[in-house]
């Protein structure tokens, strides 16, 4: 018998390794509310410095969960726009759990305090 990852055959464990990666959360939950050109989804997200976002958001589109529509600037440079593919807007039910259970659980941050 072989030594096999988890992550090689349980699904759980590939969605874990894509969704732990820090902001892709974040990102996503920005473009539920609908598509976002790349500055307004860095201030959605807050934090993130451009080079990570820029890396995540080409992983999430990789992946098939995002989708990157670039505008003419109209002599201006262009204007990357980006989106939830159905994929992506598929883990609304992902988001709206963690929501669920880290407010039935965890309460409101006054309650806990960061250390």
């Amino acid at each position: 018998m072989t030594d096999l990852a988890p992550s090689t055959f349980c699904p759980v464990y590939r969605a874990i390794g894509v969704l732990q990666e820090k902001w892709v959360l974040h990102i996503v939950r920005a473009l539920l509310d609908g598509e976002k050109g790349f500055n307004e989804l860095a201030r959605a997200v807050g934090g993130c410095n451009s080079a990570t976002l820029t890396q995540r958001l080409e992983s999430l589109e990789d992946l098939g969960l995002i989708f990157k529509r670039t505008e003419d600037g109209g002599g201006k440079l262009a204007r990357s726009v980006y989106s939830l593919t159905p994929a992506g807007q598929q883990l609304q039910t992902v988001i709206d759990a963690i929501d669920s259970w880290a407010t039935s659980h965890l309460g409101s941050s006054e309650a806990h305090p960061a250390h």
